[in-house]
């Protein structure tokens, strides 16, 4: 009888792990991990393209190597380095071993942006990394970036192109993000880069370490809006799916500066903290 029973006990074991490991599939906690992920990408590749514009700003009328001392984010432990020589012109902006911004976040290593013209328009611009890690998590890859500018209603428009690869610090792995994104740069009635915003819509492939591919969706008319004031998505809502037939969004407020997103999967909700 002990026999049978101890039989039945690891056949009741062997079935579950077998369940799940052919239901291995994303859980709402994988969804709540990934939604924070990837709205950590987000911000963190806003926060390259107001680096690069801020260094371009504050160098482009001298073209030459400078130790950052104004602006929102560049603190003075970032140097610019701009090669005017070079075909086409190069931009670096390098951090050295630390550096910590004036949004308080940590960077080490270098971005590097090159264009055939920063001041006429529309203008290509392609960023490449070296080595560069902002709060413990590296960035690799290219970003393509086409810009025109409505001088009227004070907006430039961008198309981007993004194959990023975000190594996430600890045990959260690696993910690969490919995008493909209009972003609207939208100044605000102030003086300072604070008052401004970054609109984006489009769609975002990003795969995880495991190969699960996350779809994200982005509509024109619920838009990721970017605030700089705060360093946060704090609006807009992104529709999600997945290669294994997930599905969820995520819904970032009404424009409050906070950390939060709500999570809806099916009729069930859950507010979560992007870190």
């Amino acid at each position: 009888m002990k026999r049978l029973v101890k039989i039945l006990v690891v056949g009741f074991v062997f079935i579950t792990y077998a369940s799940c490991q052919k239901n291995e599939v994303v859980t709402p906690l994988d969804e709540i991990i990934l939604s924070q992920q990837e709205t950590q990408g987000e911000e963190i590749l806003a926060d390259v393209d107001l680096l690069v514009d801020e260094a371009v700003d504050l160098n482009l009328s001298q073209l030459k190597s400078a130790t950052v001392t104004g602006g929102g984010y560049l603190s003075e432990c970032a140097t610019v380095t701009v090669n005017k020589t070079a075909t086409p012109k190069v931009i670096t902006i390098d951090f050295g071993a630390s550096c910590t911004g004036k949004d308080g976040k940590i960077r080490s290593g270098k971005i590097i942006v090159t264009s055939a013209s920063f001041n006429t328009f529309p203008s290509v611009r392609n960023k490449t990394f070296d080595n560069y890690t902002v709060d413990g998590k590296k960035i690799q890859g290219t970003i393509e970036k086409t810009i025109a500018i409505d001088q009227v209603n004070n907006i430039r428009t961008a198309e981007v192109k993004e194959n990023i690869t975000i190594n996430f610090p600890g045990t959260e792995g690696t993910a690969t993000r490919v995008s493909t994104l209009t972003r609207q740069y939208q100044r605000g009635a102030g003086t300072t880069a604070a008052d401004n915003k970054i609109v984006s819509w489009g769609t975002v492939a990003f795969t995880r370490v495991n190969g699960v591919v996350v779809t994200k969706t982005i509509t024109a008319a619920t838009p990721l809006v970017f605030n700089v004031a705060c360093h946060h998505i704090v609006s807009g809502i992104v529709s999600i799916t997945t290669s294994n037939k997930k599905s969820w969004s995520v819904n970032y407020g009404n424009g409050d500066c906070d950390n939060l997103a709500t999570v809806t999967i099916g009729d069930k909700t859950k507010e979560i903290k992007i870190r």
